[in-house]
Parts: C-alpha cells; structure tokens; sequence
C-alpha cells in the first residue's frame, strides 16, 4: 500500500521539519507559536523519540543530520546526559523515550557512539534504584543523583514506571555486555513478582497489581488497579521481555505472570458495552477497578488489544490463543469506535460507556494525538491480515491530518475538545506523535517483512529493540 504509506511519510517528513526549523534540541515543538518547550526537563525528547522513525522510513539525511546533533561536544544534551545539567527528569519518560530510543537507534543503524549515550543516561538514572526497596523512586537529578517520589502520590511509585524499565536495561545490559543494569531491573521484578506470588499485590484479583508501591517499605499501597495510565506499561511488558529477551532469568515466571495478569483483566476489568445485533460482533473494553473508572475507560487502555496479539503467539493453549485474540477484536472495536462516533473523527482521551443506551460520553474530551487505536490496528493487521484494520487506520489518519496541521509551521496539533467542530488546537505536539503515532501508521502500510514482530520488539514509546537471543520458537 505504497500511496497511503508515502502519505504517512510525508507527515513525518513535515512534522519533524518543523521540529528541526523552530525547537531543535527542545523536547517538543508549539507548532502555532513555533518555539520549543521543555516539559521533560530538556531531554531533547522529540528529537531522539523520532530518530527511528526517521529511519525506518527511510529518512537518511534526517536521520544522519539528528545524530550529529545529539553528538556534538557541548550540545545540551551531551551536557545532560554527562551529568554537568542540574536538572530533575521522569525516570520513566527518560527511561522509555530517551534510552529506548537511543537503544533502538544503535540497533538500525549499528552507530557505537549512539550506545554510548545509552549507557551514559542509564548510569544518571541509576541514582533512582538507591532505595530501601531497590523499587526506584520517580525523579531523579541528573547532576546531584539525588531521588524523590511524585507529592500526588505521597512519595510512592507508579506500577506502570518502574514495571517498564527492564526492557531496556537488559538490552542495554546485553548490548555492553555489562550486566550491572540489568540487575537493577531484574531485582525490580523479583520483588514484585515474589508480592503476587504472597498474594501481597495490592490487588483482589489473582494476576493484578495496584497502582502505587511504597519504595521505603517495599509493598504496594492501595491506588487503583488499571490498564490505564498507571498500570498499563507493566502488563505490555511481562509479555515483551518474556519474547524478545532470550537469556531472561527466570522466564517462565514472567510468562506465566502474563497469562495470569490477562485471566485476571477477563475476570475483573473486561466489560462488553454492546453487541452488534446484525454480526453478532461483540464491544468490549477494559475499566479500571476503584476511583471513578467504572464503566469507564481511558484511550491508553486501547493498547491492550496488540498485547493480547502478541500474547497469543505461543499461549499456553490453543485456545487461550485463539480468546486472546478474540478479546483483542473487540476491544479493538471499541477503539475505533471512540473515534467514529466523534464529529472531527478523533477519540476522546477518556470515555464512559452506557451499555442501555449504547452511547460513548466524553470524560476527558481533549485529544493529545495518542499511537494505543493505531497501534492495536498494526498488530491486528499484522496477526490476521485482514483489511478492516488498514481502512480503520487509515480513516483515523486522515481525521488527524484535518484536525492537527498546523499549515503555518508545518506542525502537528493535539485537540482540546473532540466533540466541538470546528476542534481548536492546543499548540503541542507529543514527542510520542512521531515516535508511535506516525510509525504504527506507517508500518500498518508495509509489509510484514518490514521490522519483522520476530525480529523486534518496540517498547512502550514504540522504539524497535532487536530481539536478544531468541529463545527456540515453540511453535
């Protein structure tokens, strides 16, 4: 599908021409005031969020001009990641936008300098794991190594933050052949998973885990249990590390986390909102237990479906395969329907479901140009085959192209309020745009040769890791 490809391309072309003329080194672009923005502390996020994506799509000269950039001696974030900054960053952002695409860099292109840098920001960010628990805290100073929690959470840890980190540090691990940042993560995930195995979760269903960890005292502490912002990225990675990490210590367990996580999700967060009367074709979604989600669920959640698509390659059974992609199919249908049932076409970013009335109503209304529907399509597209997913796809595309260009720098736009037309924009666009929104769009129009599902694995910010010593493929 050449022509919708080229189109997606020409996107990525465009959005990060507008990056490189009016924020270059600034971690994201406000396309209306075209200036750059630091909401991450100025990790210089877009820029190494797009370095793959540049890549894949082959993008060279872009790709080629970005790394002398980030290489340059006194570039700001050279300075950074050398610690000579003052400067307090997300563990979790950092960990999965920069050493993730920093990592995924060096993997297509083999540039030895690039792991470096990798290696350079996992040791600034290793000050975090300095903790009674060994579970890191939230922040950390890249100069002073100093550590501290998020005051919403009273100090605890997120799930989704420090449950998404060994993907990375075990490649890097493997990449350096240095095993020490491996062992931060691992111990990471004997903790928790020792917590489930005691029934000390946090959670009441089997497989689940809540929300925030007491990093001082090592146990979870309350906080909702959810697939949505604070839980989701732990989940995704039970099932990524177990496939694409071949020498994982104790692989099995995290396998079988997996497969429990998901029984738990069937028993205690899958809902059916409403049931095509003609097809006979099911809606499900994914609702967090506790707080006000019931009923409810954020677009986030919508990464589930492509997890279930690649949990079900090697399942325990044939037919815990054959449900997890059914599940996925009607999740995935309740994605797409979060935007069609919208007048601009985009989801909202948070939804509630009324399964009387059959009708989607708008918790949180802004949409902030999120890869989790596009995302699903690829693996569904990819797993089956079948068109459906690249005629959704690339409907969502072209209700992105209307709503988020900004025609006047060339950026691309989030939206305050999906289910207002014309949609007003709110001048920023995520470095998560060009990493996965426009890469997921790009490759559900290739072939599946192109970054092959047993070859790579893409982490929670979609950066291509290659799969490490695959273990013998069961199947």
């Amino acid at each position: 599908d050449a022509g919708r490809r080229d189109e997606v391309k020409a996107a990525m072309r465009e959005a990060f021409g507008a990056y490189r003329t009016h924020a270059l080194g600034h971690d994201e672009l406000a396309p209306r005031a075209r200036t750059g923005r630091d909401d991450f502390g100025g990790i210089g996020a877009t820029l190494i969020d797009s370095l793959d994506t540049l890549h894949i799509m082959g993008l060279r000269a872009e790709f080629d001009e970005a790394l002398r950039y980030l290489k340059k001696p006194g570039s700001a974030f050279r300075d950074l990641v050398q610690g000579e900054t003052d400067r307090d960053v997300s563990v979790f952002e950092t960990n999965i936008r920069v050493l993730g695409g920093l990592l995924a860099a060096h993997d297509l292109s083999g540039d030895a300098d690039v792991l470096e840098l990798a290696e350079s920001i996992a040791a600034r960010l290793s000050a975090a794991f300095d903790t009674p628990s060994g579970v890191p805290h939230s922040f950390v100073n890249v100069k002073t190594g100093n550590s501290f929690g998020l005051p919403w959470t009273k100090g605890a840890s997120i799930l989704a933050d420090f449950g998404s980190m060994h993907l990375e540090w075990a490649t890097l691990s493997a990449r350096t052949k240095n095993p020490v940042y491996e062992a931060h993560t691992n111990h990471v995930f004997e903790t928790v998973s020792s917590l489930g195995r005691r029934g000390k979760s946090g959670a009441s269903t089997k497989g689940l885990f809540s929300a925030h960890f007491n990093v001082d005292t090592g146990e979870f502490a309350g906080g909702d249990v959810t697939f949505g912002a604070l839980g989701d990225s732990f989940y995704e990675y039970l099932i990524k590390c177990w496939r694409s990490l071949g020498d994982l210590k104790d692989a099995e367990t995290w396998r079988e986390m997996f497969d429990e996580a998901m029984l738990g999700m069937k028993t205690s967060l899958l809902r059916d909102w409403k049931t095509d009367e003609a097809t006979g074709e099911k809606y499900s979604y994914v609702s967090p237990i506790g707080g006000s989600g019931a009923g409810s669920m954020e677009h986030l959640a919508c990464f589930v479906p492509g997890m279930l698509v690649l949990g079900a390659a090697e399942a325990p059974t044939p037919t815990t395969a054959d449900e997890y992609v059914q599940i996925a199919k009607d999740i995935a249908r309740t994605c797409v329907e979060m935007y069609s049932s919208q007048p601009c076409g985009l989801s909202a970013d948070h939804v509630r479901f009324d399964s009387g009335s059959k009708t989607i109503s708008n918790i949180n209304g802004k949409n902030i140009q999120r890869p989790e529907t596009v995302e699903s399509l690829f693996y569904l597209y990819r797993k089956t085959g079948d068109e459906i997913y690249r005629t959704q796809a690339w409907k969502i595309f072209q209700s992105m192209k209307s709503a988020y260009r900004v025609p006047e720098s060339g950026g691309w736009q989030g939206v305050l309020d999906v289910s207002k037309t014309p949609t007003a924009g709110d001048d920023k666009m995520q470095s998560f745009f060009l990493a996965e929104t426009l890469k997921y769009l790009y490759l559900i129009f290739t072939d599946s040769d192109t970054m092959h599902l047993d070859e790579w694995v893409f982490n929670t910010e979609a950066h291509p890791l290659r799969i490490t010593k695959a273990r013998e493929r069961l199947n």
